[in-house]
């Protein structure tokens, strides 16, 4: 019988410009044809029924039909776009749903755009899962944006294609996949995950289930009825979640009862680790990213790392272009790569922030190292107590801007103000900044800079009173008590700040230190 693999769908978008595969089942050794936008091309499935046919290039479109016969056998697909389409990958403040948006209402009035389209994966940690459960209400579908399709669209994707499309003015299309909570080694291959320095993540997994009963495991995970144990983001547990409630009364309306928040074990919450826990390393590479390729992109989104800095932080710099070349071989295609930096965070649940400046400054040297890569700065949008931000407008706009840059060759700024320099000048502190645009301006109406940190050899400074004033690429700071012993000035430190210098792009000042010398 003759199948087109799940995402092919009424409604799809597809990548102009470039030839692109389709591919599906069939009986064995049958010739498959496919036409759209006039353009016809055949080929023949294989002695295990498996086919893929390379159709194109094709124009920017709004309203297309694809055919597929073999034989007496045909698929229609109907209102077929062709413009551009990103796969946006990564876990939960990625897969982060409209519905959980800080806009969200306001955007309610505004999203009608047939031009927008999202097709969101099912989370499935292994291939059989598609047939043991229905995954297909929220996902597995082409959506457009509009009042009733917006809140099951990636809000960091929706806003990205928001922009970009009326910035080209062609249908974009959103492959969302991606799942909370994921470390970045379930989403690549063992070769990947060796290349990257990740061996500590294989190592950990194999001694998890060196004694682990497999029949007991199995029934118990197909078995459980509470959902939302084997499924962290369910519509119980995970939206709780994702709406901001503490974990005493997401608890309490799971189980009836109230707990004390110094008895609570999140640990106890765990799915078992085995063959079917999500988080495992190359698992969903194989169950989710795999499913999709090679379907035609114009390049990746990504927003992670979160899991990474509660594990092996360390790694992450090494773990993250690993990944990167590891999806490209994938697409076998240097695809623009788009990602996102982590913003501020304080503490929640059992996670705690202050690791995640490392994985900041290893994202940092990978889009300074990696070429054809790009990344957003979300220094400003952080929340101290969820580690889920609830405005995602700032996000997505600033990939598209990134995209904009470096993908559509557009003048525009895409860079955040960076610290390069500073110097003390009389009685004041004076910082150079690089990627201001046309110049920096301080949001705060008393002058006060905020997520900065000055140090003299060995002690933290206090800056009480202090002012500052923001000129074209110079910031100047006055009231500064013992301002000639400052040595270390450092932006956004640790796990949780606030910062609210921007370039003329409206984007905030990224994390960054530089010395003063004696």
């Amino acid at each position: 019988m003759l199948k087109a693999a799940l995402i092919f769908q009424n409604g799809m978008v597809l990548q102009r410009d470039k030839k692109i595969s389709f591919w599906g089942t069939a009986e064995k050794n049958r010739e498959i044809s496919i036409t759209l936008q006039g353009k016809t091309a055949s080929g023949y499935s294989d002695e295990n029924g498996n086919w893929s046919i390379m159709v194109g290039p094709l124009s920017a479109s709004a309203s297309e039909e694809v055919v597929v016969t073999c034989g007496d056998e045909k698929l229609c697909f109907s209102d077929v776009q062709v413009g551009d389409v990103w796969l946006a990958g990564g876990q939960s403040n990625m897969e982060f749903f409209m519905r959980y948006d800080a806009d969200y209402e306001e955007e309610l009035k505004l999203c009608e755009n047939p031009n927008i389209r999202f097709f969101d994966y099912p989370e499935v940690s292994y291939e059989e899962q598609l047939d043991e459960a229905d995954y297909f209400k929220n996902f597995a579908k082409w959506r457009k944006a509009d009042s009733e399709n917006l809140e099951w669209f990636s809000a960091v994707g929706y806003y990205f294609a928001k922009e970009i499309q009326a910035n080209q003015n062609v249908p974009i299309g959103i492959i969302g996949c991606n799942w909370g909570g994921t470390p970045a080694c379930a989403w690549m291959d063992e070769a990947a995950i060796k290349n990257g320095g990740g061996e500590v993540f294989l190592e950990e997994y194999a001694k998890a289930v060196e004694n682990l009963d497999l029949e007991e495991y199995n029934k118990n995970f197909l078995n459980d009825p509470s959902g939302w144990k084997t499924d962290p983001f369910s519509d119980t547990f995970g939206d709780l979640l994702m709406r901001g409630f503490g974990i005493e009364d997401i608890l309490e309306k799971i189980t009836g009862k109230r707990p004390n928040p110094a008895e609570i074990n999140m640990d106890e919450y765990n799915p078992v680790v085995g063959p079917k826990y999500e988080r495992r390393p190359m698992g969903l590479y194989h169950s989710m990213l795999k499913q999709v390729v090679p379907y035609g992109l114009k390049g990746f989104l990504y927003y992670q790392g979160e899991t990474d800095g509660d594990t092996h932080p360390e790694c992450y710099e090494g773990m993250l272009s690993s990944l990167i070349e590891c999806w490209r071989n994938l697409w076998k295609e240097k695809l623009p790569f788009l990602f996102v930096q982590l913003a501020p965070f304080g503490k929640w649940l059992n996670c705690d922030g202050t690791p995640y400046s490392i994985i900041r400054k290893a994202q940092q040297r990978v889009s300074e190292t990696v070429e054809n890569t790009g990344m957003a700065v979300i220094s400003d949008v952080g929340m101290e107590w969820d580690i889920h931000p609830k405005k995602k407008q700032p996000v997505g706009y600033r990939l598209a801007l990134q995209a904009e840059n470096k993908v559509y060759g557009q003048s525009v700024v895409c860079e955040a103000p960076t610290l390069s320099e500073a110097a003390i000048k009389a009685d004041t502190l004076v910082l150079h900044f690089d990627n201001v645009g046309e110049g920096l301006h301080i949001q705060s109406e008393s002058g006060e800079l905020t997520g900065i940190k000055l140090f003299s050899n060995a002690k933290q400074l206090d800056l009480n009173g202090m002012k500052a004033n923001a000129n074209g690429n110079i910031v100047t700071i006055y009231n500064i008590e013992s301002v000639d012993s400052v040595r270390k000035v450092i932006f956004g430190d640790g796990g949780w700040y606030q910062i609210n210098l921007y370039n003329s792009a409206g984007i905030p000042a990224r994390p960054a230190q530089v010395c003063i010398s004696e």
